[in-house]
């Protein structure tokens, strides 16, 4: 609601509003408030990495953007630092937890699920990769499915590089919508 209220207030030329995927009541509300009506994009299309959101914005004529048709094994790095492997207990809870999301990838597959805020810290929800040792992605990584540039983020904790890369926007999505200003 203070995002609506800054926009009456303001009343900028263009605006934007991105959110997750929700209840088509909950759309719908944010959709009145707004008086437009959510794209959906998945960052799929420009990454390695499926993050359907919604998008509510005036700028006009946004459409899909072009698959680039990126996957997993082309963001994963070869030669990754121990302090990234998992260890054996960890694992275990990844495995064996039963509200646990947690998944291993590979670079057999295509995309990997959605980087969140709290991949720092969390044992059991979240992305894995099994390269013949397990171990989480790396910020770079997770910078290349945010699609922001390499090392943009390294001036924090590699903590705090998760926690901004999983709340942050997929920077080619953006791109994309804001290519539609003229």
């Amino acid at each position: 609601w203070e995002y609506v209220r800054i926009l009456n207030e303001v009343k900028p030329k263009y605006f934007l509003l991105e959110n997750v995927i929700m209840k088509k009541e909950w759309e719908d509300i944010i959709s009145n408030a707004l008086g437009v009506k959510p794209i959906k994009i998945n960052s799929s299309l420009v990454s390695a990495q499926n993050r359907p959101r919604l998008y509510w914005t005036n700028i006009p004529n946004v459409s899909q953007p072009n698959d680039k048709n990126i996957t997993l094994k082309d963001i994963l790095e070869d030669n990754v630092q121990t302090n990234y492997k998992l260890s054996d207990a960890k694992i275990k809870r990844v495995l064996e937890t039963k509200r646990g999301k947690g998944f291993f990838y590979n670079k057999t597959h295509s995309k990997c699920g959605t980087l969140i805020s709290g991949y720092y810290k969390q044992p059991t929800d979240g992305i894995y990769i099994d390269l013949g040792f397990k171990r989480k992605l790396t910020p770079t990584e997770c910078e290349k499915l945010q699609t922001v540039p390499l090392n943009y983020t390294d001036c924090v904790s590699d903590s705090q590089r998760y926690k901004m890369l999983g709340n942050g926007w997929t920077i080619d999505i953006i791109a994309h919508i804001f290519s539609f200003i003229s």
